[in-house]
This record gives structure tokens, C-alpha cells and sequence, in this order.
């Protein structure tokens, strides 16, 4: 397939609005010569090669990307996620095409580690509760033993992963003089040694946990990580935070525990599936805090992944390699090494 001479670039449609209302993101590419921006209306899911291969790089945000997406691929160059997941794109794929997957975690560390606080925040005071108390007409129910609060001193809450979000949480959670436990086996001693963390197995985190909030990566070792057992294990006090996946719990064994009393209560702003089933029994408990994956969407959050994405697909075209590059192999493939000497020789 022969390249045309300008270096195109298609947004998504969930997120073209988005991006290209951000000024800073909408002028950065507006200046870069030879640069065209398409809206990207994909048809199928998984997206096809044929759909991909119109493009040089591709800012997404719910795109599928299979490994039948990537066959014969020899245009693409990169698929850029606005935020930080990528269990929608076929990793191996994309390598083997020479298609570099980049993510934009900076652009929703603050906003993701706030959403897990204020789910925290509001379970922990039963701020839901109480408010619909007041509006409903029963302000003494409000203040009974029974709905008393949960104060944060001295408790434990539990990271289930400690990247750049778990981190920030860390930060905001500081002023509470709460006990941090983590859990993540991938985390690296030196970025560990900044923070008055103790690290322990998972087993340990479930039992001695006040709040566990889970905050890792959607992969095969946690799908479900949160079964019937692991909710079992946590105290019957304890709140769960979801602002992660939703298939990392398993959702109607959660909806049983909160009905049965396992555990006190959940905070979720992810769910599986997407949206969330009108008929899912969670929607029925009063002590299940639901957000509908909006609870991070902030005008911070829209600007700085944004300008990441468009970042990254700059870069791309000046030939050089971009933040965040998730599949890091293939920064060796010749099929890539020799795009990138295209997009290098038409800046010269």
C-alpha cells in the first residue's frame, strides 16, 4: 500500500469532540505541517485492517483492536489510548505489525486517584445515605447507631496496585493517618522506597483491610481476582473501590456479598459489562455507590490526556518515540524502524 504524502491522523469518534476541543491539543496539531485530523467512525468491533491501515496513527479510546485487526498492516504506526488501559488492543498484534501502543497515565493520575477518594469519602461517611435521608423527610434516621459513619484514622486501606494513580491516592490519603497495605508484585523496590507503605500477599491485604480499592491493570491474572472467596475473606466492615475494570471483580458475587453482609459496602465506577445491566441486582442495594465510568472525567483530566495523545502522535511523526509506549518490543521491528525513517526523511 502506498503512503500518501501526509501524515494522517484519525480520532476515534468517542473521543474526536473531546480532543479537538481541547485548544492546546486542537492547536498542536493545526500547526504541524502536513498533519490531517479524520474523525474515525469505525464499523466493526473488533476494528478491522482495512479501517486501521488509512491512518499513521490513531488517538482511541473504546477501540477494539484484535490480533485479526493488525494482519497486513503497513501504514499504521500507532495506536494511542487516551488514559491508561489497553486490554482492548491485541499487544502481540500490533508488535508484530510495527504498530507502537502508547497510553496517557499522567493525563488521569490526579483525576482517577480522585474518584477513588471521593467513593472512599462518601462510603466511609454514608454521605449518599444521609443526603437522600434528609431529602426524604427522615433527618433523625440519619443520625441512628446503626448508619453511624466510618472514621479513617487508624484504618487500613489496601491497594490492589501502586502505580502512578495508587501513588497519588497514597498522597491524598496522607492527612488521614491511615495504615497503607499494598499489594502488587510487579512494583519495583525504588519507587516503592518513597512511601510509608507495608507491602503484603493477598491474603493479608483482604483480611486486614478497611477499604481496598483496586486500582491495577484488566489482564488475565486479575480477572476476577475479586471472586466469591476473595470477598469472603474481607471483613464484614470493609468497603471495595473499583475504579479500575469491571471484570476484575466478579460482579454478581459481589452483588450476593453486599445483599448477604459480607462486606459493608462498594464503591464502583467500572463495571462488566458496559453499561451496566438495567435488570444487575447492584442497582437494587442501597449500600452500593455506583458512578457510570464518568466519576475521573474532569476538565483537567479531557486536557492532559489529550494533549498526551496528541503528543504521542507527533512524535511518531517527527520519527522519534513517544511517552508511555506499552509494547516496548517493538521499537526493534524493522517494519517500524523503517516507518519511522519515512516520517523522518519527509521533516528533513
Amino acid at each position: 500500500m502506498t503512503q500518501s504524502p501526509s501524515y494522517r491522523v484519525g480520532i476515534t469518534g468517542d473521543m474526536f469532540d473531546k480532543i479537538m476541543a481541547v485548544d492546546s491539543a486542537r492547536a498542536a496539531l493545526e500547526k504541524e505541517p502536513g498533519v490531517e485530523v479524520v474523525r474515525f467512525e469505525h464499523g466493526e468491533d473488533p476494528v478491522s485492517p482495512a479501517e486501521l491501515d488509512v491512518f499513521d496513527a490513531v488517538l482511541a479510546g473504546g477501540l477494539r483492536v484484535s490480533r485479526e485487526s493488525t494482519v497486513g498492516l503497513q501504514r499504521l504506526s500507532l495506536v494511542a489510548r487516551f488514559g491508561a488501559g489497553y486490554d482492548r488492543v491485541d499487544l502481540d498484534g500490533c508488535s508484530e505489525a510495527g504498530v507502537i501502543v502508547a497510553t496517557t497515565p499522567a493525563g488521569i493520575r490526579r483525576a482517577m486517584s480522585t474518584a477513588a477518594m471521593a467513593h472512599m469519602l462518601a462510603l466511609s461517611t454514608k454521605y449518599l445515605f444521609k443526603r437522600q435521608c434528609l431529602y426524604e423527610g427522615r433527618w433523625h434516621e440519619a443520625a441512628a447507631a446503626e448508619h453511624i459513619g466510618m472514621g479513617l484514622a487508624g484504618r487500613a486501606i489496601g491497594y490492589v496496585g501502586f502505580g502512578n494513580i495508587g501513588q497519588d491516592l497514597y498522597r491524598l490519603a496522607e492527612p488521614f493517618d491511615m495504615h497503607h497495605l499494598v499489594y502488587d508484585p510487579y512494583l519495583n523496590e525504588n519507587a516503592a522506597a518513597g512511601f510509608d507503605i507495608e507491602r503484603v500477599d493477598f491474603e493479608t491485604l483482604l483480611a486486614q483491610s478497611d477499604v481496598i480499592v483496586l486500582l491495577c491493570l484488566l489482564t488475565d491474572e486479575t480477572r476476577h481476582l475479586i471472586d466469591e472467596g476473595a470477598l469472603h475473606r474481607m471483613k464484614n466492615t470493609a468497603y471495595l473501590i473499583n475504579v479500575a475494570r469491571g471484570a476484575i471483580i466478579d460482579q454478581a458475587a459481589l452483588a450476593r456479598a453486599l445483599a448477604g453482609g459480607e462486606i459493608a459496602g462498594c464503591g464502583l465506577d467500572a463495571y462488566d459489562p458496559e453499561p451496566i445491566a438495567a435488570d444487575d441486582p447492584l442497582l437494587k442495594l442501597h449500600n452500593a455507590n455506583l458512578t457510570p465510568h464518568a466519576l475521573g472525567y474532569t476538565d483537567e483530566m479531557i486536557r492532559l490526556c489529550s494533549e498526551l495523545c496528541v503528543e504521542a502522535a507527533l512524535k511518531v511523526r517527527r520519527g522519534e518515540e513517544p511517552a508511555s509506549v506499552i509494547n516496548r518490543e517493538v521499537l526493534e521491528s524493522a517494519k517500524l524502524k523503517a516507518r519511522m525513517e519515512g516520517y523522518r526523511r519527509q521533516g528533513d
